[in-house]
């Protein structure tokens, strides 16, 4: 795997985590990576709500054709989005040259969620549908993201 590689500047970094992106999409049937990302959770429609500052991990998946994103954190920064369509779910996958994406809809409720990660620098932006405060919202999550240290 090209993580166990220890590079010695950020340019190399960042070229391991393209090669990554390049084996993830083409050269596996079946791999993980885990990503650790300091975000902040906020309303757009509602400007004076902000939520704390949080540490997520991020685990990206891939079994054969499809993609899994999970976003785990503080309860309302929790998401997970997958490339798979099924009779309650539909997934997308809009992944390309400079970011890995992933939406995910709820065909009965409407309700969508998705995770986009930037691959230079790495960065995290994720929306999905909550109901908040009596009305139903966007909650947008964005942040820096580390790659593991190996």
């Amino acid at each position: 795997m090209p993580f166990l590689l220890k590079p010695a500047q950020p340019l190399a970094r960042a070229c391991r985590f393209c090669l990554w992106v390049w084996v993830m999409l083409w050269g596996s049937q079946s791999w993980a990576y885990t990503l650790t990302c300091d975000v902040q959770g906020s309303f757009p429609e509602m400007d004076k709500i902000v939520l704390q500052p949080a540490t997520v991990t991020i685990d990206i998946s891939s079994i054969g054709n499809h993609l899994y994103i999970k976003m785990e954190g503080p309860k309302l920064y929790n998401m997970f989005v997958n490339t798979l369509t099924s009779p309650e779910f539909e997934g997308t996958d809009l992944t390309s040259d400079t970011s890995i994406w992933v939406k995910r809809r709820n065909i009965q409720n409407k309700e969508e969620t998705e995770i986009k990660i930037r691959r230079q620098p790495v960065f995290v932006k994720a929306i999905k549908d909550v109901r908040r405060y009596g009305k139903d919202l966007k909650l947008l999550v964005a942040g820096p993201c580390q790659l593991p240290a190996n």
